[in-house]
């Protein structure tokens, strides 16, 4: 499959690099683009190498991810509208504590139940410190994932999570506001689409506002770091 990279950068690259929305199966056409720039990247590696003195004892210095908190939120979140996995109206802006929310399907086969997993253990490590977190789940898959099948699947995970969903406009509109993505691919398949969608965690503060884009790649004490200052 063909590879595309879309993203948005905010604030500081070493704190979070962050870039939004990295995903796979792409437009056509982009197959030659990649590989030719990857080609001058290695070639520009092993010169680097090269001149100076690489050798096997040697190893280039490795950028440290800040995990601190930018000073200012990141333009991007707020609250909105949405249904939630009892089937009750849910805002936002409700919520006390400090929130963790990305975005996924019931059906997703790798980075969505990975990704709860993960933050099952986040709650574990936090103990008593985590009573206020919340994690929210917001379905891209509306037709599918109903309050019930949302609520089925979340049951799984053994932690405090809502699921969302709504109307594919109330979804989108979501989607824009965090500036997020999704691309239903294989609508036809026997076995159900499956959709491309971003893989960042947003780490939400008690005002409601996005301080800190998580990866998929971020440890569990990764997230514990992060979370604790919010």
């Amino acid at each position: 499959m063909n590879t595309i990279f879309r993203w948005a950068r905010f604030g500081s690259p070493s704190k979070g690099g962050r870039f939004l929305g990295i995903f796979r199966h792409g437009r056509p056409g982009l197959r030659c683009c990649v590989g030719i720039h990857l080609l001058l990247l290695v070639t520009a590696c092993i010169l680097c190498c090269v001149s100076q003195g690489c050798g096997p004892g040697q190893q280039a210095d490795e950028s440290v991810r800040d995990l601190t908190l930018e000073a200012e939120p990141l333009p991007i979140g707020g609250d909105f509208l949405l249904t939630d996995h009892n089937g009750q109206t849910f805002h936002l802006a409700e919520q006390k504590g400090p929130v963790l929310l990305f975005f996924g399907y019931a059906s997703c086969p790798d980075f969505c139940p990975q990704t709860l997993s993960q933050i099952a253990q986040v709650y574990a490590v936090l103990g008593q410190q985590a009573e206020d977190l919340q994690t929210i789940f917001v379905s891209v898959d509306p037709v599918r994932d109903t309050p019930d099948v949302l609520k089925t699947y979340l049951s799984h995970f053994g932690l405090p999570v809502i699921g969302l969903t709504g109307s594919k406009e109330e979804i989108d509109s979501v989607v824009k506001q965090y500036a997020a993505f999704y691309e239903v691919r294989d609508a036809h398949s026997a076995a159900g689409p499956l959709i491309d969608h971003s893989v960042y965690i947003y780490a939400i503060d008690r005002e409601g506002r996005v301080r800190f884009l998580l990866r998929s790649t971020d440890t569990v004490k990764d997230m514990v770091t992060v979370i604790r200052q919010l």
